[in-house]
């Protein structure tokens, strides 16, 4: 529970002092989140920061991804999420792939689905996930700190970097309307 609130505070003050997109994805109002995130949504971006601001912003998929993740009302979710062309193999010719192209193709797509939970508390959602383009994400919950309003939605998540400084990955969505 500790991780988890100093995570918590950890990716307030950096969405805080960052401009753009998250910030027009504020914190649901308590009790919220559930309701707000059933819908639609088409992929924005996703950046990763350094939490103290000593790094720069990097874009783990390209600078214009494609997607759509799904919230149900009966808590079940799908999402497929495919990097933008600078990371993604060429999609030109008429020979099969070699391996090197389907291990880049495999690596720049993911899609997989399951149910949902909302805590309301920490304002997250956790992905149970059933299945997965990666069988090894099968089984495992995937959690995630919210942002949402009626228009936009942001699922991130903090983890250390190699470095051993703690980053903020920035997933963001727009509604489908």
């Amino acid at each position: 529970m500790r991780v988890r609130h100093c995570a918590a505070l950890a990716l307030g003050i950096l969405v805080m002092a960052t401009p753009g997109f998250a910030q027009g994805a504020p914190k649901a109002p308590r009790g919220q989140v559930a309701s707000l995130i059933v819908g639609t949504w088409r992929m924005a971006g996703v950046e990763t920061r350094v939490v103290d601001g000593s790094g720069p912003t990097t874009y783990p998929r390209g600078r214009t991804p494609a997607g759509f993740i799904i919230y149900d009302a009966q808590g079940r979710m799908y999402v497929q999420i495919m990097n933008s062309d600078e990371v993604r193999p060429p999609r030109n010719g008429a020979a099969p792939m070699t391996e090197q192209e389907q291990a880049r193709a495999y690596a720049s797509y993911t899609a997989y689905f399951g149910h949902y939970t909302v805590n309301e508390d920490d304002q997250s959602v956790t992905h149970h996930v059933e299945g997965s383009v990666n069988p090894r994400n099968i089984g495992n919950g995937m959690h995630r700190f919210v942002e949402v309003s009626q228009d936009r939605l942001s699922l991130n998540t903090v983890a250390r970097g190699p470095d051993g400084k703690e980053r903020v990955t920035l997933r963001m969505w727009e509604r489908v309307r």
